[in-house]
């Protein structure tokens, strides 16, 4: 046992000759029993527990015991008696583990303001490490000016344990805030052991100072420092910190230090400068007879990227094994970017002869090399990509290259995609050499895509890439039978005004509707859906998209369960797709006088539920402020127990959520009550947060947390909409409900995220929604930190990939849109942007922002160490909500 630890309150000691009781803690810090240094052998009085000796008697004779060791045994039982006197008297002056949990969990309903005296008393007093340690961290969260002087006299107290949380929490304030307590810390490291001293270290570290270089990399060798974590348990070390410490050249003259951490640590290093300087080390490491310090130098090769260094790096590569050479090249990914990775095509093995089993080498790198290219979307990679498209690689490969180049907003992508647009794969592709390529036209497909992407992000640019790009294609969209959705949307992204006589006749076919007892829906009405709402984005004709609602014959039921009775299925699905059609192209338009078009189309119980719930989401685009407050007396109006009315009264939540006005949706809050249907209830929580909380609101949502039967829903509006420090009061409010309550709010929390729009970007929900997310991570319930909303939200935005609805944003949208308000002026538009980047896992964005110099640098670099370093979590989560649309758009 650490003779500095002091014991807890009302512990019940173990026999002597049992083992210490294991001591289970959920943070790095205070570390595992097995990480102090050992104690005496033995646990007896008798057997020498005060001098550390051991069961023998050592030069002691055994039989009549010496005059002078009776006196100095007399003297140890007088003073193990005081000791114990001296240790009752001290316990009763105690706070008892009960008092210290109540009063921790009355301090995390408390507002940040009124938290922080409370904690600084704690963080003061001696007599309680846990709750101590506890202090430092909230404080430390806080940024807290009081605190941080209370945290560095922390740094001398008797428990190691303390200083260690002590140490760590200083990280939180970094240098030069907290540069006060660098004497203190070199003082604590020449009396640490191994329960504090890599936390010492790296706080030593992190605040660069130099003096402590030896002891520190003294540390890093034995493999200590690696496991340091920071107070809510995400990774802390970072070899740039550590390099941080001393100048470059005395870094290098470790380059043939025997240790393989040291030598990889300055392999990582050097390469991270990418200057030729350090390139006689980086050719020495390349070839390390270790892997993980050769793949590296690797990287400071291919950033250097001259024809000296480039000699090395390609022999490496090429002479690499399967194994080896995988670690290569995620180290060129992750070091360099796409340029690393641009410079390996140079390393694949040709296949001059196709021989069996060999024929598909040269294919499976490249291909292994452009999937790296689209994980990491690294903005900087258009340079080289497009010097690779002058070489006139084969087809499928300058494809695959102008997609890349188009996925991180490179408009010099467009001359490659149309003249793709306008190969048929069955002519492009040999059947003997390339047969897998043959199999499906999704080349053009996802081209078309990334077209109408570029015509979305520059607007300015819009009539050259429609000069460029629009003749091939609409050669592809009227080669088939029918055309794909996005061509059609490239149509209408560029406003191809050309196109409108084609856009017409695939909006409103000619063909009469499906007779009742069809089997097969026409593929002309398919088409249909997507070219209305294309059709609606131009604003070509509000009466076209007016007719398809009128299209149901009289007391026809293509309801769901009506669609299941006498053969109206076709029919039915395909005034279905009508009317979704038809509904997203006014969202697209965005005129009112959509509204009473929508609503009756609503409210007629015979329409197609699915139709009738994307029209409530079109109502939300249409609508003004005064519509949506009537659209939340419709809501009260359908409340009665009819199935048909419940369905109504559902969908128009759906445009509450779509498009929450506070004013409107205030109106809601008459339905968070136990009577009200779960779901029903549900969605109201999600419409009344989702474009955030006033002041009044919130303080009736907080009370409603009283309340067990609507404490989830509570929950939710308030994670949504509320700031982040009444988010950590609420969810903290848990720590006194029952656990499967906190399982209920995952589901419906979880529930919540499945469409994405420019709106919720523009007006900052999605900013909103990280920050209280992130500030859940740093709420303990049951003395568990709360990370399952972090990886909830992460996990949903990590979804975003294609357009899945009128206004929603693809992944590449999004993408560029955060790098320009990263790079901008805008300080909060800035932090927000690299927040959601990190988030994204947008590891090839915010390597590039970096390493650029301005403010977000800095921000950008600590963002990559964390998508990098992740921290592991074993939260359970529900499964992964299906994306907003994905049955409906294709």
């Amino acid at each position: 046992m650490n003779p500095h630890t002091t014991p807890e309150p009302h512990r019940t000691p173990p026999p002597p000759s049992a083992p210490p009781p294991p001591v289970l803690e959920t943070a790095k810090w205070p570390p595992d029993d097995d990480a102090l240094p050992p104690g005496p052998s033995g646990g007896s009085l008798g057997g020498g527990g005060f001098g550390g000796g051991g069961g023998d008697d050592g030069d002691f004779k055994r039989g009549a015991t010496k005059p002078i060791a009776i006196a100095v045994g007399a003297a140890l039982v007088i003073g193990g008696i005081t000791a114990l006197v001296m240790g009752f008297r001290g316990d009763a002056n105690k706070v008892s583990a009960k008092e210290i949990a109540e009063d921790k969990k009355a301090i995390a309903l408390l507002t940040k303001e009124e938290q922080l005296p409370k904690w600084r008393a704690w963080a003061a007093r001696e007599d309680a490490g846990k709750m101590q340690e506890e202090a430092f961290a909230q404080l430390a969260w806080a940024k807290d000016a009081e605190g941080l002087k209370l945290i560095i006299k922390g740094i001398s107290s008797n428990d190691h344990r303390v200083r260690g949380t002590a140490a760590t929490a200083l990280l939180e304030y970094g240098s030069p805030a907290a540069d006060a307590a660098k004497p203190d810390l070199l003082k604590a490291l020449k009396e640490a052991d191994a329960s504090d001293k890599p936390q010492i270290c790296w706080a030593l570290a992190t605040l660069k100072e130099s003096a402590a270089f030896d002891e520190v990399l003294a540390e890093y060798r034995l493999g200590h420092l690696a496991k340091v974590q920071k107070l809510d348990q995400n990774p802390a070390f970072d070899p740039e910190i550590l390099a941080s410490m001393v100048t470059l050249d005395k870094l290098a003259g470790l380059a043939k230090d025997p240790s393989e951490s040291v030598r990889q640590l300055v392999a990582t290093v050097l390469s991270r400068t990418g200057d030729a300087k350090w390139q006689p080390q980086l050719t020495e490491l390349v070839v390390d007879k270790s892997v993980d310090v050769a793949r590296e130098a690797a990287v400071g090769l291919g950033k250097i990227a001259n024809e000296s260094s480039m000699g090395p790096l390609l022999s490496a590569l090429k002479n690499a094994d399967k194994d080896s050479r995988q670690k290569f090249l995620e180290a060129l990914r992750d070091g360099v970017g796409t340029k690393g990775l641009v410079l390996a095509l140079k390393s694949v093995q040709k296949d001059e002869v196709l021989v069996k089993g060999q024929a598909d080498r040269e294919k499976f790198q490249t291909k292994q090399l452009f999937d790296m290219m689209r994980e990491l979307e690294d903005p900087r990679g258009g340079d080289s990509l497009a010097e690779y498209l002058k070489t006139e690689p084969k087809p499928h490969w300058k494809t695959e290259a102008a997609l890349r180049m188009a996925e991180i907003g490179d408009l010099r992508a467009v001359p490659a995609l149309a003249w793709r647009m306008k190969q048929d794969p069955l002519k492009l592709y040999d059947k003997d050499k390339d047969p897998e390529y043959r199999l499906d036209d999704n080349e053009r497909v996802v081209a078309a895509r990334m077209l109408a992407d570029l015509a979305v992000l520059y607007p300015e640019k819009r009539d050259e890439i429609r000069k460029e790009a629009y003749e091939s294609v609409m050669f592809w969209l009227t080669d088939k039978p029918q055309p794909h959705a996005n061509g059609l949307r490239f149509i209408a992204a560029v406003d191809a005004k050309e196109a409108l006589p084609h856009l017409r006749k695939w909006s409103d076919p000619t063909d009469p509707l499906p007779k009742e007892g069809q089997q097969q829906m026409p593929e002309s009405w398919a088409t249909a859906q997507s070219a209305l709402r294309y059709s609606g984005w131009m604003k070509a004709d509000w009466g076209l998209l007016e007719k398809q609602f009128t299209r149901k014959p009289a007391n026809t039921d293509i309801t769901m369960e009506g669609l299941q009775q006498g053969g109206l299925a076709v029919l039915g699905m395909t005034l279905r797709a009508l009317g979704v059609g038809a509904s997203h192209g006014m969202a697209q338009w965005g005129d009112p006088r959509a509204y009473p078009i929508l609503v009756k189309y609503i409210e007629d119980k015979q329409n197609n539920e699915q139709a009738r719930i994307e029209a409530c989401f079109s109502l939300g685009w249409t609508s003004t402020d005064d519509q949506m407050k009537d659209i939340v007396g419709k809501v009260k109006t359908f409340s009665g127990s009819d199935p048909k009315s419940a369905v109504i009264r559902a969908c128009y939540l759906e445009t509450l959520i779509r498009r929450p006005v506070p004013s409107a949706t205030a109106g809601l809050m008459d339905l968070m009550k136990g009577d009200v249907d779960l779901e029903v209830r549900h969605q109201a929580a999600r419409a009344i947060g989702a474009g955030g909380l006033t002041p009044a609101i919130t303080q009736q949502l907080f009370e409603k947390l009283k309340d067990p039967n609507v404490r989830s829903d509570a929950s939710l509006s308030l994670m949504l909409g509320a700031d982040s420090d009444t988010v950590k009061r609420a969810l903290a409010s848990y720590n006194n409900s029952d656990p499967a309550a906190m399982e209920e709010l995952k589901v419906t929390y979880n529930q919540t995220f499945g469409y994405w729009s420019d709106r919720n970007y523009d007006t900052g929900d999605v900013a909103r929604w990280i920050e209280n997310a992130n500030a859940c991570a740093r709420v303990k319930v049951r003395d568990a930190l709360q990370d399952w909303p972090r990886l909830i939200l992460a996990r949903a935005l990590q979804g975003i990939d294609y357009d899945s609805g009128p206004h929603s944003l693809t992944r590449v949208q999004l993408r560029v849109r955060l790098m320009k308000d990263a790079r901008g002026g805008d300080e909060k538009k800035r932090t927000q942007a690299i927040e959601i980047l990190k988030f994204m896992k947008e590891k090839g964005v915010l390597m590039a922002l970096k390493n650029e110099t301005g403010p977000h640098a800095e921000l950008a670099r600590k963002a990559f160490f964390e998508v990098m370093n992740p921290k592991i979590v074993a939260d359970s989560l529900p499964d992964a909500r299906e994306p907003k649309g994905a049955h409906l758009v294709p």
